[in-house]
């Protein structure tokens, strides 16, 4: 969401529970600043302001790439991140594993951040962690194309067949919707993908 600012491996038996800590973090953010909100202490304007992307500005605010997925705009916005952060990322675990889950959250969280600050208006700033989840389906569509595994080739055609009507988020369309973020997090999805599928590729003796 962005704002006018005049305005492989096994899988392991706790990937739902790795997803759900992150959500349930962005849910205890979202609480936290209603709570200092509603005692006059902190508004929720001025958490945005601070931790959301600001794109075109100073360097040394490049921190916020990964503070703004923490911040959403309102219980919309929140809910709807954390059922898509749910259902990707378990499909995202339950293929590549627990530590390539964070890989690509990590990763579609710097890419999708950098991307925003790269290229989206400077009148604007950038919130939610809509662009970890792009970055999810760009990992799931793309794993087939690089681990060449049936396994891998059958989830990237099952994702694109479930999560098709996500596509257009990924191109300029509806106002407040943050598109570069989307575009960017699905291709640090893609990257990540790639990353996984080349460590996972076995050595073979010359």
């Amino acid at each position: 969401m962005s704002y006018g600012t005049a305005g492989g491996p096994r899988p392991t038996g706790r990937l739902l529970p790795a997803t759900l800590d992150f959500v349930a973090l962005l849910w205890i953010v979202h609480i936290l600043r209603l709570v200092l909100s509603f005692l006059g202490l902190f508004s929720r304007q001025a958490s945005a302001q601070i931790f959301g992307i600001h794109p075109g500005g100073s360097v040394t605010g490049l921190w916020t790439v990964f503070s703004a997925p923490l911040i959403h705009g309102d219980w919309g916005h929140l809910l709807g991140n954390s059922i898509s952060l749910l259902i990707l990322g378990s499909l995202v675990g339950l293929h590549q594993g627990r530590g390539q889950l964070w890989q690509v959250s990590i990763v579609s969280a710097l890419v999708s951040g950098s991307g925003i600050w790269l290229i989206a208006p400077h009148n604007t700033v950038h919130v939610g962690a809509s662009g970890i989840v792009f970055g999810y389906l760009g990992a799931l569509l793309s794993t087939g194309w690089f681990q060449r595994r049936p396994l891998g080739i059958l989830l990237s055609v099952v994702s694109l067949v479930l999560f098709h009507e996500m596509v257009p988020g990924l191109f300029p369309g509806a106002p407040g919707v943050s598109w570069q973020g989307h575009l960017f997090g699905f291709l640090g999805g893609v990257l990540a993908a790639r990353l996984t599928a080349r460590s996972a590729t076995p050595e073979t003796d010359p």
